[in-house]
């Protein structure tokens, strides 16, 4: 279920808090189903659901292109007009305008929801583009490090815009990748049991055979110290 935070049309809906809380209101009204839940978040859209993954019950976290760092507000607004433009089937190919309104709620809201990727708990998988003209790939190499558990994938999409679903060059492979991580093949459930590391005691059994094969040193005789 695709479903959208904002409205594109409202200049007065640049409430950065508000947008969080629609969204909220969308997973938690998923909790009574009984269904498993799987978060998807592009772009600024990614740092949502990093948090939305860690106050709601969620199985599985998707990030494509996260905005964990710095962005051009103008460039990533852009992105935004152009897919939405995209989606609604604007046959003119015109660009929705976004409200200058919406600039500052952007930045607001990464500055105050980036830290809760260190806090996510479920499988996480990231996807992000080498030449990504928006984001760069150190914010998810950032948000990587910051998750506290190793049930974690970083995909780096060679020739990869920001846009990849609509990335004729990765679109695919991307869509693949998606897949097979909610198909749960990608990454476990759970933490990885470790195998008990038996180096200690194989050296400490090398340490006494040896030890064993030394000649043993003869005791003195009374005899001897005449």
């Amino acid at each position: 279920m695709q479903f959208d935070m904002y409205d594109l049309f409202d200049e007065q809906d640049h409430d950065w808090m508000q947008w969080v809380s629609r969204a909220k209101e969308v997973v938690d009204s998923y909790k009574d189903s009984g269904r498993d839940i799987y978060l998807a978040g592009f772009s600024m859209g990614g740092v949502i659901a990093s948090y939305l993954a860690v106050v709601c019950s969620v199985k599985r976290l998707l990030l494509l292109a996260p905005a964990f760092s710095y962005m051009n507000v103008d460039i990533i607004t852009g992105v935004i007009t152009k897919s939405a433009s995209t989606l609604m089937g604007n046959e003119k190919k015109e660009e929705i305008q976004l409200p200058r309104s919406f600039y500052g709620a952007f930045t607001e809201l990464v500055k105050n929801l980036k830290k809760y990727i260190g806090f996510v708990e479920c499988p996480v998988c990231m996807i992000h583009g080498d030449m990504d003209e928006v984001i760069s790939v150190k914010s998810s190499l950032w948000a990587y490090n910051k998750l506290p558990h190793t049930r974690k994938k970083l995909i780096l999409l060679h020739e990869g815009h920001h846009r990849l679903l609509m990335d004729e060059g990765v679109s695919w492979t991307c869509y693949q990748n998606m897949k097979l991580f909610f198909q749960g093949l990608l990454l476990p459930d759970e933490e990885p049991e470790m195998a008990a590391d038996i180096m200690p005691a194989l050296l400490e059994e090398k340490k006494r055979r040896e030890h064993a094969l030394q000649p043993q040193k003869q005791p003195s005789t009374a005899d001897d110290i005449e």
